[in-house]
C-alpha cells in the first residue's frame, strides 16, 4: 500500500474510475473461463459417453479422445487454441490480482517520468490485449506472430476508443526535478486519469503545457482536486504540488470558452536562480509566461465579445466604409 497519504486519498477519489477498468476485467476473465470450462465439460461428457459405448475391450484398442473430435455434434476446441485461450486467462487472471497496486507507480529518483507512465499502461494493458488474444483464438484469427507479444505488453497506442473509454487511472509519486510531464499528453484520451503526487521543489507551472480545450488540467495544493478529474467526463490530469508553485484549473465542463474553463488562483514569483531539475531558469519562465498568457486571455475574452463586430448588411456595410473614406473635419 501507498506510504504517502496524498496517493491514498487520490486512489480513494479515483474508486469510480478503479472499479470500472477492474470491472471490464473481471467480466472478460468470467468470459473466457465460462468458455473454456464450457467446452472441456463438453469434452468430457464426449469422452464418457463413448467410452461406455465401447465398452472395457473397445477402450483398450482404441484411443478415444482422437476419436471424440470426429464423431462429436459439435467441434471442441483445438489443442492449440485452449492452450491460447488459457495463457489468455492467466493473463487476465494477473492483472485482476494486482489489486489497487497495479495503480500505483512510485517513480525512482531520476528516472523518466514518461517511460514508466508507459510501461504501467503497457502492463494494465495487458488486458485489453489478452481480450483480443482470446476472441481470435475462438474465431480461428490468432496468429502466433501478431498475437503472442500483446500478452506480454500492450501499450496505449494501441488501445481502441472503447478501450480507452476504461483505461484505468494512475496514481505516480515522483520527485519534483523528475517532473517533466509533457510526453503524458499521449496518454490524456478517452477516460484516461492521471494524478502526480509531487515529491520536493518542482518549476512552477509544467501541467501548463499540457492545457488543451477538453482536458482537465490542474495543478493544487488541494489533495479534493481529484474528485473534480474523477468526476470530469474526459480525460484529465492532476498534480499535488508543493510549496512555491502556480495554482490553476483548467476543467472543460465548466464551459466552452477559455474564460470560463481557466481559473489561475497563484502565479509564483521565480524569485530564484537555479535549475530545478532538468528544467533552466529560461524554462521555467517560459512556463510562467504561458500561464500568464493564457490567464490573461481568458480575461480578454468577455471584452472582446462585446465589441461590436459591425453592420451586417451590405448596404450597411458600404455606407460605414464610405463614411470611414470621407473627411469630415471640415464639417
Amino acid at each position: 500500500m501507498p506510504s504517502d497519504p496524498r496517493t491514498a486519498a487520490a486512489l480513494a477519489a479515483l474508486k469510480a474510475s478503479r472499479e470500472r477498468f477492474q470491472s471490464a476485467v473481471a467480466a472478460t476473465l468470467e468470459e473466457v473461463r465460462v468458455y473454456l470450462d464450457t467446452h472441456r465439460s463438453a469434452a468430457d461428457d464426449r469422452l464418457g459417453i463413448l467410452a461406455a459405448e465401447l465398452g472395457p475391450i473397445g477402450t483398450r484398442y482404441i484411443e478415444v479422445g482422437r476419436l471424440a473430435g470426429f464423431v462429436a455434434a459439435e467441434p471442441g476446441i483445438a489443442p492449440a487454441s485452449r492452450a491460447v485461450l488459457e495463457r489468455a486467462l492467466g493473463v487476465l487472471q494477473e492483472v485482476v490480482s494486482r489489486g489497487d497496486d497495479g495503480f500505483v507507480v512510485d517513480l525512482p529518483a531520476g528516472e523518466s517520468l514518461y517511460s514508466f507512465t508507459t510501461d504501467r499502461f503497457a502492463e494494465l494493458g495487458r488486458a485489453m490485449g489478452a481480450a483480443r488474444v482470446a476472441d481470435a483464438a475462438r474465431n480461428g484469427r490468432y496468429r502466433p506472430a501478431d498475437h503472442d507479444r500483446w500478452l506480454a505488453r500492450f501499450p496505449f497506442a494501441l488501445w481502441s476508443q472503447a478501450e480507452r473509454a476504461v483505461a484505468p487511472p494512475l496514481v505516480v509519486e515522483v520527485d519534483g526535478a523528475d517532473l517533466r510531464p509533457a510526453g503524458l499528453a499521449e496518454f490524456l484520451d478517452g477516460g484516461a486519469r492521471i494524478v502526480l503526487v509531487v515529491r520536493g521543489e518542482t518549476s512552477p507551472a509544467p501541467l501548463v503545457r499540457l492545457v488543451t480545450p477538453r482536458t482537465f488540467v490542474a495543478q493544487t495544493a488541494d489533495e479534493s482536486m481529484v474528485a473534480r478529474l474523477a468526476a470530469c467526463d474526459g480525460p484529465g490530469i492532476v498534480a499535488v504540488m508543493p510549496e512555491r508553485a502556480a495554482r490553476f484549473v483548467h476543467d472543460p465542463a465548466a464551459g466552452p470558452a477559455l474564460a470560463a474553463r481557466l481559473t489561475v488562483s497563484e502565479i509564483p514569483s521565480l524569485d530564484h536562480r537555479k535549475r530545478t531539475g532538468a528544467f533552466t531558469v529560461a524554462q521555467q519562465n517560459e512556463e510562467l509566461e504561458q500561464l500568464r498568457a493564457l490567464q490573461s486571455a481568458a480575461i480578454a475574452v468577455p471584452t472582446a465579445a462585446a465589441v461590436p463586430t459591425g453592420p451586417a448588411d451590405p448596404v450597411d456595410k458600404l455606407a460605414a466604409w464610405l463614411l470611414q473614406q470621407a473627411d469630415l473635419s471640415g464639417v
